[in-house]
């Protein structure tokens, strides 16, 4: 690819995409926003119109066929994620999908497949691995100013009064598995790997929808995590590393962070780290980056870990009871 400005197609027009179209203006030099899609024409017009995209559709499909674009953002409810991101991996169109990118291992070991087979980039939106702050505490944790890492805890769970319709429905993924746990889950990933033993327990309403969970894994390197995820209190939702030596600690909403807290023998540290926008241009900017390079895989966004992460949700998931429609198909039930 030379020099000219990525083009960018943005699927959904929620909350996270209009995040992400607002923070692409940082990288005006790069990208250009030149097509949406909505399921509703008047919701497509309307996103065009905010952000002066030029071509707007009521369908994904002829946005694919547009010709318009080289990158897809795909911002919608999770159970969508699968055929939009395929039909635009098939079409040679580079995808950046929110997580999880599926609803199952199954499916992302084939939209790998499919982009490895077409040639074309494909990575899954985990955007905290792309965060300056994370990416500075885990280049400290790999110093060994720690030692060796052997605890992690990790939690993401809140409160509202009045959710968004698509947590608490299971035809859309809903559940704070998918939407909070994956934090909780890519965090202890990143720091210890994955593990050889997974236990874990949860709280379901009525419908099936987990709305609490607690998690616990073990290394055989002798390191395990606590790890919980949910819907009905107001937690901490803080992250940290701990080994020997002292520990590493991410504040309140860890996901985004704007320092992480160093404790050591020597005392406890704020560590700052530069960062702007809402977060989601650093992203971006790694798949324009590997896009240019010719990859089919971002280096931050590795294809494995979104794998691997989905198989320990696949199995969380059957370990307290929570289903999706097409589970049967896709975990072999």
């Amino acid at each position: 690819m030379g020099v000219d400005r990525v083009r960018w197609g943005i699927v959904a027009t929620g909350n996270i995409s209009t995040s992400f179209t607002r923070d692409l203006k940082l990288l005006a030099d790069q990208a250009v926003v030149t097509a949406v899609a909505s399921r509703s024409q008047s919701n497509a017009d309307r996103f065009a119109a905010e952000f002066g995209i030029e071509h707007a559709y009521d369908d994904y499909r002829r946005l694919i066929e547009s010709g318009t674009v080289d990158a897809l953002y795909i911002g919608t409810p999770h159970p969508q994620h699968y055929a939009v991101a395929r039909a635009a991996l098939q079409a040679g169109i580079a995808v950046l999908c929110e997580k999880p990118v599926t609803l199952t291992a199954k499916q992302a070991r084939d939209l790998i497949a499919v982009a490895t087979e077409h040639r074309t980039l494909f990575a899954e939106a985990m955007w905290m691995r792309t965060n300056p702050v994370i990416q500075a505490l885990f280049k400290d944790l790999e110093s060994g100013v720690i030692g060796e890492p052997l605890q992690v805890n990790a939690d993401f769970a809140f409160y509202k009064p009045s959710l968004p319709t698509r947590l608490l429905d299971p035809a859309l993924g809903g559940g704070s598995l998918m939407d909070g746990g994956i934090y909780p889950m890519t965090f202890t990933y990143m720091a210890l790997g994955r593990p050889a033993e997974v236990k874990a327990v949860g709280a379901l309403n009525e419908d099936g929808v987990d709305l609490n969970v607690a998690m616990a894994w073990r290394y055989d390197s002798g390191a395990v995590a606590a790890l919980t995820c949910g819907l009905r209190s107001q937690n901490p939702w803080t992250a940290s590393v701990s080994g020997p030596e002292g520990s590493l600690l991410l504040p309140h909403r860890f996901h985004h962070p704007e320092y992480y807290v160093r404790s050591t023998a020597a005392g406890q540290e704020r560590i700052d780290v530069p960062a702007h926008g809402l977060g989601y241009h650093y992203e971006a900017a790694e798949v324009m980056r590997a896009l240019r390079d010719g990859a089919v895989e971002v280096p931050s966004l590795p294809h494995a870990a979104t794998i691997e992460i989905l198989e320990l949700l696949d199995e969380t998931r059957r370990q307290i009871g929570v289903s999706y429609p097409g589970d049967d198909e896709y975990l072999g039930r």
